[in-house]
């Protein structure tokens, strides 16, 4: 629904709250039209004081960029028009989709097995890349005086386990068959130890592991596992995060399925048939059905827009939709790049690009400093 639209509908329900109402019911009726949005706080306990969470897909095989110190500079900060430099993102989301020999980390037939979960451990882990080059850039920049109120944090996606007779790997002397659920959850048990040893032994100064995500976008074959993944992830003091996609099997049931964190996508930016089959007017709905589950919003692009005017329009009217509906102002954002072109946009010297990069860079920057006040009087 549009906001304006919505705005519209209050004094009627006013009206009818203060004509038909009992007591009891008035203050109910008051109660949900006090508030446009029910969109959890931007900053808070509920998402483990994460604002704006960029998604880094660290494969790594076939991304514009490596990902070493060099290229993720524009990730942790931007110079802004007065020369300072402002901190962006405050948390990264490691995950990855598919190895290059075509299997899949997200949920089909053609999973990964045992080898490829060690090997995106293995590269999310690498000295000099991903959370490593984050941590020397935090480090490099507090020498110099520009020292972030808060660490920045990380969350890893957890492979999905998909169910199958295929025959995953070896646990303690017995193979792991995943048709077997019991099976599935002590494949994820044992990657949710190995990320958490691996990240003891990194000794990250200027970063926190704040949890894991769940890289399926859908309860399909999912549903099963959840409550027991949670279990063990509450057990280690983490948060559990998830991004379904627009129009998901069980995307407003999150919260019932143990997630502690929601946020949807809006599945706009992807589309080119724009008009006939999905218009912007989708991003409105996107940000009401974010906010009648009490979730946050994914801000989504990629290289479609490095030359196309197309996707350049479609990203500044995510801008103008979040704004409209207040997703800059009181929502936590997660941000698809689409492995990268976050870089790319950043550095790009085309006038339109850099014009576009400042528009979301400012705004990311901003809800940062709010961010920065908000930690200081918790």
């Amino acid at each position: 629904m549009n906001i304006f639209k919505k705005l519209v509908t209050l004094p009627a329900l006013l009206l009818f709250a203060l004509t038909s109402c009992s007591g009891d019911e008035f203050k109910d009726h008051m109660e949900e039209i006090s508030g446009l949005y029910n969109y959890p706080e931007m900053y808070s306990a509920t998402n483990n004081y994460i604002s704006d969470m960029c998604l880094i897909y660290h494969g790594r095989y076939d991304a514009p960029v490596s990902y070493d110190k060099e290229s993720m500079k524009p990730y942790v900060y931007y110079t802004d028009s007065t020369g300072k430099k402002q901190f962006l993102y405050d948390a990264f989301l490691f995950l990855e989709i598919k190895a290059a020999d075509n299997t899949w980390f997200e949920g089909n037939a053609a999973n990964v097995k045992q080898d490829k979960w060690q090997w995106i451990m293995d590269r999310q882990f690498e000295d000099g890349y991903g959370m490593s080059a984050i941590d020397e850039i935090v480090d490099d920049l507090s020498a110099e005086g520009v020292t972030p109120v808060r660490k920045r944090k990380v969350v890893v996606a957890i492979p999905m386990p998909y169910p199958g007779k295929n025959v995953w790997g070896t646990l303690d002397g017995e193979q792991m068959v995943m048709n077997n659920d019991a099976h599935r959850l002590k494949v994820v048990k044992w990657y949710i130890d190995e990320v958490q040893k691996r990240w003891k032994a990194s000794n990250f100064k200027n970063l926190e592991l704040a949890g894991f995500y769940w890289i399926a976008e859908k309860l399909t074959d999912s549903r099963t596992l959840l409550l027991d993944v949670k279990s063990y992830i509450k057990q280690t003091g983490h948060y559990f995060y998830w991004i379904p996609y627009f129009g998901a099997d069980g995307g407003k049931d999150w919260k019932q399925y143990g997630f502690d964190v929601a946020y949807q996508q809006p599945n706009y930016f992807f589309v080119k048939s724009t008009v006939a089959k999905v218009p912007a007017t989708r991003l409105n709905d996107a940000c009401q059905f974010a906010s009648r589950n009490n979730m946050g919003l994914e801000f989504e692009f990629d290289g479609n827009m490095l030359t196309d005017t197309l996707y350049q329009r479609k990203y500044a009217e995510y801008i103008d939709y979040f704004k409209a509906n207040k997703v800059f102002d009181e929502a936590p954002i997660a941000y698809y790049e689409g492995g990268g072109y976050w870089n790319k946009i950043a550095t790009s010297t085309d006038p339109v690009l850099v014009k576009l990069h400042k528009r979301l860079a400012d705004l990311i920057a901003e809800r940062q400093r709010r961010a920065d006040k908000l930690s200081a009087s918790n």
